[in-house]
């Protein structure tokens, strides 16, 4: 098995709750309240690491809610190495509202990060033994988009492969420097980076499959909501639609699926049923409350569904929601 380490440069608590209806200036008492670690690379960790697999987290974490942040992941086993930073650790809150069943998202920006702080965290990564890099997640204030460029390099001297999980001018920088293993953008991610609409899966696959073979990145997948997503490599494309499941909140479904995948290829399994395992991740991570993410049962019973559907499911109409 190979050894993934995450990173996470503007990492979160989380926190989640239910209220029976969300409106202005009135109070709004909440119930069920829950709290998690969380930001793109740290959800990735706390998957892999319940799939069973070998992941370290790098996170720069400050103030006291990076003490909060820190215990977080030391409740669930979780090997970490934290970078002390200046700044304080953002909070970020989903509250699930009963009456609608509609879920809100309220994101923090988090801090400034001094260049002294986001190179120490760049600088640890050479530091420690891995096979997989998994860089995801917002970059706080005062980080410059080229901190990828010099991940990828790392990468590259050691012979590593290197996931990147970014969205908006991020994710063009990084398509065209190019020399990625894993880049996992959504449909509106995608659409923006290409800045064209399309209107079947297959269409995507292919438009992904065009950066493939132009060398930006071995495997691209692209996340379709509750359609499902389509992966894409030099040689082939598939389409998987996701199983039918409630949907609860959509926190941490693209973190899930981007676990899913890596930890598949970490433990030597083929694209397919890496992508496979992904989607199951990904859409039992949206059956579950706040940043909950998903849980071992549900993703056996999803994987071993998607198994027995067989391998492509051809091509459909896209939503444009």
């Amino acid at each position: 098995m190979e050894k993934v380490l995450t990173v996470t440069f503007n990492p979160t608590v989380d926190a989640a709750s239910e209220a029976e209806v969300v409106r202005p200036t009135h109070k709004i008492r909440t119930f069920d309240e829950s709290f998690h670690p969380g930001g793109g690379g740290i959800n990735v960790a706390r998957v892999i690491h319940r799939l069973g697999g070998d992941v370290k987290a790098l996170y720069a974490s400050g103030g006291i809610m990076g003490n909060v942040l820190n215990h977080l992941l030391e409740d669930r086993g979780i090997q970490c190495i934290k970078i002390s930073i200046s700044g304080n650790t953002r909070v970020n809150n989903v509250i699930h509202e009963r009456a609608s069943g509609m879920e809100y998202r309220f994101v923090a920006e988090g801090p400034v990060m001094e260049e002294t702080e986001w190179k120490a965290v760049v600088e640890t990564t050479k530091e420690l033994e891995w096979d997989w890099i998994v860089v995801s997640g917002s970059l706080p204030r005062n980080v410059p988009i080229d901190v990828y460029d010099m991940l990828i390099d790392i990468a590259h001297k050691r012979n590593a492969r290197i996931v990147i999980d970014t969205s908006g001018d991020a994710l063009k920088h990084v398509l065209q420097k190019g020399g990625l293993t894993l880049v996992k953008p959504s449909q509106g991610e995608f659409e923006a980076c290409t800045g064209k609409t399309y209107n079947l899966t297959d269409d995507i696959a292919k438009a992904a499959q065009e950066y493939c073979l132009k060398g930006a990145s071995d495997i691209i997948t692209v996340t379709l909501g509750h359609q499902g997503a389509v992966l894409a490599t030099k040689d082939k494309t598939l389409y998987l639609p996701s199983p039918h499941v409630r949907v609860i909140s959509a926190s941490g479904a693209g973190d899930s699926f981007v676990a899913g995948m890596v930890h598949g290829l970490a433990v030597g399994w083929e694209a397919e049923d890496a992508f496979r395992l992904a989607t199951a991740c990904g859409t039992a991570a949206v059956a579950e409350k706040g940043n909950g993410l998903c849980q071992l049962p549900n993703i056996k019973r999803l994987y071993n569904y998607l198994a027995r559907k067989g391998k492509n499911a051809g091509s459909a109409p896209l939503s444009q929601e």
